[in-house]
Order: C-alpha cells, then structure tokens, then sequence
C-alpha cells in the first residue's frame, strides 16, 4: 500500500450523523427522518446538489425545506447546516495519524463529500495537513459516484490496488471496493487506526 484516503466528517472530525440526530430530536422531529430524505431524493435532491456545488446555501435551504414539508415535518435548513458546521470537531488523534503516516513515506489524501461555505461561517481549513484533498463542491461530483474516487486516483498517479479508503458510510466503502481499493469503514479512531494498521502491515 502506497497512500491511504480518509473522509473527513466522521472520520477526520466528529460525525455529523451524530448532530442530524440531535438536531431532529430537538426538533420534535423523528430520528432518521432526514437522512431518510437524504437517500430517497439522491443525487438529485437539494442535498446532493449542495454537496457538487450546484446550489447556493440560500437555494439549499429553501429546497430541502420543501423536501421536508412534503414528508410531512418542517426544519430550518440554514439552522441544521450550522449546527453541523460548529459541531463537528477535528479529532487531534486522527491528525496525528496523518501526520505520522507522511512521515513514514505513505502519500495521504482527503476525500469528502461537503457544501460551499455557509455564509458568515469559515470552516476549518484542513487541506494542509494532506497531500492531496478532494472535494465534492470542488468536483462536481460526489461519493460515492466512482468519479470522485477516480479523481483522487488520478492525483495520487497510484492504481486502486495500493489505496486505503477510510469512511464511516458503508456505500462509500462498497464504491471504492468496486474501483479496487481496500476499503475500512471507520467507526472510532481506535478501531479504524487498528484496521489501518493491520493492512499496512500484511500488505
């Protein structure tokens, strides 16, 4: 193995999954409902659309909230997006990784599915810390359509067979398999950098 990819909400910071369902529970609205939406609507939905870029936060908000109305409950797009911006912290222990695998000669990337930046509200500035960082509102394309993988594979200038892809979604995981790639889906630092690790080491 010669570069390992990592996502970053969810894996790099704290899962936004984790505040959505916050947020729907202060809400009074029903856990999963919109991440649900999420997945019905697809690539084609507000969310997706955000994600590659093609919407403003303002055109976001107001079509995932038509979203939300038309299955019945109704949200702040704007307050949901913030609250996952502000919340979702970098975890020093997976930065450290980061910075210990470049020191151990392996070429790092970054690949995520994100938004333009809310307006008023400057996001941490990641991209230093790896060789190569990939963005889905850059791209145009977001995980897990194979052209964003294919993307980072292009930059690397590796074949999938010498990349690690880390990710909390089990679909994004399923998409860089399908490509070549040892995929690990992340559910904590420890159990993701112990994975890590035994693949470096057997490969």
């Amino acid at each position: 193995m010669k570069a390992i990819v990592f996502d970053l909400g969810g894996v790099i910071l704290d899962s936004p999954l984790e505040e959505i369902r916050d947020f729907e529970q202060e809400q009074g609205v029903a856990v999963g409902s919109i991440n649900r939406i999420v997945g019905l609507s697809g690539s084609e939905g507000a969310w997706g659309r955000h994600e590659r870029g093609m919407l403003s936060t303002s055109q976001f908000c107001s079509a995932f909230e038509s979203e939300c109305r038309a299955h019945g409950f109704e949200i702040s797009a704007l307050a949901l997006l913030t609250r996952i911006a502000e919340a979702t912290p970098v975890r020093p222990a997976m930065l450290q990784a980061v910075s210990d695998l470049r020191a151990r000669g392996y070429q790092v990337a970054a690949l995520t599915n994100n938004w333009p930046d809310i307006e008023g509200h400057e996001s941490v500035d990641l991209r230093s810390h790896f060789d190569i960082f990939v963005a889905s509102a850059s791209e145009g394309v977001n995980k897990p359509d194979p052209r964003i993988y294919q993307r980072v594979l292009e930059l690397l200038n590796l074949p999938a067979g010498e990349v690690v892809f880390l990710d909390d979604i089990g679909r994004n995981c399923k998409a860089a398999v399908r490509l070549g790639m040892h995929a690990i889906r992340f559910t904590s630092p420890d159990q993701g950098l112990a994975e890590l690790e035994e693949v470096l080491s057997n490969r």
